[in-house]
This record gives structure tokens, sequence and C-alpha cells, in this order.
């Protein structure tokens, strides 16, 4: 069955989105969990939303915000992108990414932390740029922008060890054993890491609004933008937002994931224009992280069908 819905007004004109509704439905219970999301095409300004302003746990898609004031202090002259980032043991976090497993005494540039952040969801260069940005200058900064359903309390590292109820400021603590509890996934859902009053949270409608004013240019210069955009376009992890939609399409988007969280924001560039989505899912009960992501793709391609039809 399709349906218009979401009018929506362009000058002296008010148009309708076609949607097949029964597709998206469809799409939206097979999700093992509660998922919500929000999406907007920028030249025409249509919608699509569920559970929008619901708050959802960021997992990775934290470094977008993370990623976007980092560039905004590159702009106010508070960093130099080819300034040098050295590798020590205790900057190592676990999980995701190949920065923990390199030599001590290594030294990249910020800009190749901001790429192996973004494209590899690196949890070591995370932690090392948010030290670098300074979480109070995120918090503002995020005030600032408008996104008043997004908060960042908690570091990569204090996300992780929570999760498995350790604390990282405990030196019995180790990274050896954090890292040994997530191999094991014995993680614990009633941690901090899993309550949304004191975890890194957001909204489908907070990222999707972040990610319009990245794509317009309004909030960093034009080099930033465009070098932003070109890192988060090299993402490779592609399992959500791009996996089900046309070959060749271009999609600059950030993945995240742990136990029970799963969610992926991005600018997808359809043939009819730069569309932003945000899908973020919590709850969730499949412990299968490729059935999970087969699940949550089929609303990006819904989204992307009507957006184009």
């Amino acid at each position: 069955m399709k349906s218009r819905i979401g009018t929506w007004e362009s000058g002296s004109r008010q148009q309708d989105l076609e949607i097949d509704m029964e597709e998206l439905q469809s799409a939206i219970e097979g999700v093992q969990g509660t998922v919500g999301f929000a999406a907007k095409h920028l030249e025409t300004g249509q919608q699509l939303s569920h559970n929008a302003d619901s708050i959802f746990f960021t997992a990775g898609t934290l470094k977008v915000p993370l990623l976007t004031e980092l560039y905004r202090q590159v702009d106010e002259g508070y960093i130099n992108l080819s300034e040098r980032i050295e590798l020590s043991d205790d900057l190592r976090v676990p999980r995701s990414g190949i920065f923990k497993e390199l030599a001590t005494g290594l030294q990249p540039t910020v800009r190749d932390a901001a790429m192996l952040m973004i494209i590899i969801s690196d949890n070591t260069a995370t932690d090392a740029l948010m030290e670098m940005v300074g979480r109070e200058s995120l918090h503002d900064t995020r005030q600032t922008w408008g996104l008043l359903q997004t908060r960042i309390p908690m570091s990569v590292r204090q996300l992780l060890y929570s999760a498995v109820d350790l604390d990282p400021e405990n030196a019995d603590h180790t990274f050896a054993l954090c890292s040994d509890r997530l191999f094991k996934g014995r993680f614990n859902l009633s941690a901090d890491a899993y309550d949304e009053a004191k975890s890194d949270v957001s909204s489908p409608a907070d990222m999707s609004r972040l990610l319009e004013l990245l794509q317009s240019g309004d909030i960093l210069s034009p080099e930033s933008t465009a070098d932003a955009l070109d890192i988060l376009k090299r993402q490779q992890l592609r399992t959500v937002i791009p996996h089900t939609l046309p070959i060749g399409t271009s999609a600059a988007h950030k993945t995240g994931f742990y136990l029970g969280v799963r969610a992926d924001a991005g600018i997808v560039s359809g043939p009819n224009g730069p569309y932003t989505i945000a899908i973020m899912a919590k709850n969730i009960t499949a412990s299968d992280r490729v059935k999970v992501d087969l699940s949550l793709s089929p609303i990006s391609a819904a989204i992307y069908r009507a957006f184009t039809s």
C-alpha cells in the first residue's frame, strides 16, 4: 500500500511524499528492539521519522559530533591537523580499531587520528581526540548547534569499562582485563553504560540536524566542511545505511555498536539530491551483529525509495 505522508512547503508549492507504508512498517517490525529514525531531503525539505525525538545510546555515532567539533576548533585556530599525537600505553582503548595494536611512540597526525576514528571506528584515536578538544567544549558547542538531546559525558574507555563492570581509574582493571571481558561478552545491562541518564546519548532528530548543519556549510569553513565530509565518505563499516542501496550510491556516515545498541547516521547522495538519515536502535535482543544490521538496512532502503520515487 502506498500512501502520501509528510506534507512540506517549498516556496508557494506544497507537495507530498509518496512512500510504501507497508514496506516501511515491515522494516520497522523486523527490528528486534526499539528503533527510531529521522531523515530529511536537503533540497526539498521532505522528512520521514519514527521515534525521532526519543533518546538512544550513541555508541560510535558520538564520533560525528566529535569530528565536527574537532574541525570547528581547527577553524578557530586551536588545533592544527598536522599536529602529532604520540601513542602511549595509557591511551590504548579496547575493542574497535588498530591504533591500540601499534607500537608505543607512534606519532600519527591529528587528521590521521580523525580518519581512523571514522572509517574503522578506532576507539583509541577517538579518546585521544576527545581529550584534545575537551568534553566541556564539546558540550557547549552541541548546545549552540541546538542538539539538546545529545549528551556525551563518557569517553569510549569509560563507556566500555562500565559496560563490563570495570573502573578505568582502578589500576587493577587493566586494558587486558577489559578486552577479555568484552571478547567474552560479559556485559552488565545495569551498568552506567546502559543508563540513559549517565551514558552517551542522542536522538535520531539531533543526529539528522547535526548532519544537515554539516552539509550546509553553516558551521564550518568550506575547507573543513569538505574535509570532514570526505572522511565520512571513506567509511569502511557499511552494513546499515548503504548496505541495500544501489551500487555506487555515495554515503558519508558513521556507525555505532555495542551489545543491545546499534546506530548509523549519515548523508546519502541520492539521484534527486542529498538527504540526512539517522537510524538508532536499543534494547536489541538479537546477539548476532550481522542479523541486527540486516534488520536495520531495509529501513534505509525504504527511505531511499521514498526520496527517489
